[in-house]
């Protein structure tokens, strides 16, 4: 399993409209797509601006097509607006499931 983490601090008080953004945009438009198991939103208890979105993918593989995919860069464009400018996306393997 591979696991993609964006990190962003986004604009001053706009987190209630990424987070809308998130659950009617990202969550919505990727349910289904091929590989995805999981999506996850975290919000810093430190910094309210502060977020990361989690995302565990079958392979590698299908991560880097939805990476590469014109949707992605479609979201990603959509929500430049709401940050400022701290923003990084990495890539992770899973190599111990803990089970």
């Amino acid at each position: 399993m591979h696991v993609m983490i964006a990190w962003g601090k986004l604009r001053l008080g706009a987190w209630d409209q990424y987070e809308h953004f998130y659950k009617e945009r990202v969550a919505v438009t990727t349910k289904g797509i091929k590989g995805l198991r999981e999506r996850q939103l975290l919000r810093s208890t430190e910094d309210p601006d502060e977020g990361i979105t989690v995302s565990m993918w079958n392979s590698l593989e299908d991560l880097l097509n939805y990476e590469r995919s014109e949707l992605r860069q479609t979201l990603a464009k959509e929500a430049e607006h709401l940050y400022r400018g701290e923003f990084w996306v990495k890539h992770f393997e899973v190599r111990d499931h803990g089970r």
